[in-house]
């Protein structure tokens, strides 16, 4: 017996959580004897914008993104209250939500670090040209019970020997102002794209 994802349109902010938990276990019951619908999928919102390009004075390799268990899977998460998360399962990632994360990373430190070459880590660099590693865990990746979009982790800079420079934990919250996982998966899109904003700011210390 499976449990139904959460529907469509689930509450932003002030509505009865608890009465919310209740129904999912009520509609599981109900699920048992119905076909569950068709799954639908998301991609985060792309707005990075085309980068300028100026003289390379710095490459930045990104590491795959390290996600915790619990969200590197297909469903989109929810956290129901202060110890339960649900997975959907019929609201799923269009594609492996690490290489969505990473991507979007790469391309908007590109756009804000125009005097820098962003590429995957494994890539093939010049030489003589100063290199930092980008290692980011992700440890929450996932809607709140309050109807906030939270993304939670830390990141680490490393040099070109692979020395530890400096490390970080970040926390953004993202409030949600419609119902609904497209706006979940907006605000989520939104929330990264701020922390890897403040990446750039880092990164733009080095050089």
């Amino acid at each position: 017996m499976n449990f139904l994802a959460l529907p469509p349109s689930w509450p932003a902010a002030g509505l009865n959580w608890k009465s919310m938990a209740l129904g999912l276990s009520l509609l599981s019951l109900v699920g048992c004897a119905s076909a569950p619908p068709s799954p639908t999928h998301y991609m985060l919102p792309t707005a990075a914008g085309a980068a300028t390009v100026y003289p390379t004075q710095l490459v930045v390799k990104v590491a795959p993104i390290h996600l915790a268990s619990h969200i590197d899977n297909e469903g989109i998460i929810m956290q129901l209250n202060d110890i339960e998360v649900y997975q959907a399962r019929e609201h799923l990632w269009g594609q492996d939500i690490g290489q969505q994360l990473q991507q979007q990373l790469q391309q908007r430190l590109a756009k804000d670090l125009p005097n820098a070459t962003i590429v995957s880590k494994g890539q093939t660099v010049a030489r003589n040209m100063p290199v930092r590693e980008l290692q980011v865990q992700v440890s929450r990746l996932q809607g709140q019970f309050s109807g906030d979009a939270l993304i939670e982790g830390q990141w680490q800079l490393l040099d070109e020997q692979g020395q530890l420079i400096t490390q970080q934990p970040f926390s953004v919250l993202t409030p949600l102002t419609k119902d609904g996982y497209p706006e979940l998966v907006r605000a989520l899109g939104k929330a990264w794209q701020q922390q890897a904003d403040v990446l750039a700011r880092e990164l733009s210390r080095a050089y």
